[in-house]
């Protein structure tokens, strides 16, 4: 066999990244990492980054981000400054505005 064939992946490259934040907003972010269940910090973020990745993937996708509840036959959609702003590039690239 070649040493290409057996060579072990590169590891992946990994940046440290710090956030400087009040006292209060750290123990937000415990409080709901303890919510979810996470062990880590870094499970939260991955985590949130995942559902921010969705959120903006559907939103170019001309799709509302909202909460359903069936029940009721109600949503709420989700009212964030930045997914209104990539709405309305969308709708621009697509000639919808």
């Amino acid at each position: 066999m070649s040493e290409a064939a057996v060579a072990k992946p590169r590891a992946a490259r990994i940046t440290r990244v710090q956030l400087d934040l009040p006292a209060e907003r750290v123990a937000q972010l415990d409080r709901l990492a303890d919510e979810a269940g996470f062990s880590t910090r870094k499970d939260l973020f991955n985590n949130a980054l995942a559902l921010l990745q969705w959120a903006v993937k559907e939103t170019r996708r001309g799709r509302a981000i909202a909460s359903v509840d069936e029940k009721a036959e109600r949503f709420t959609e989700l009212n964030m400054p930045f997914l209104s702003e990539i709405s309305h590039q969308a709708a621009q690239k697509s000639g919808k505005s």
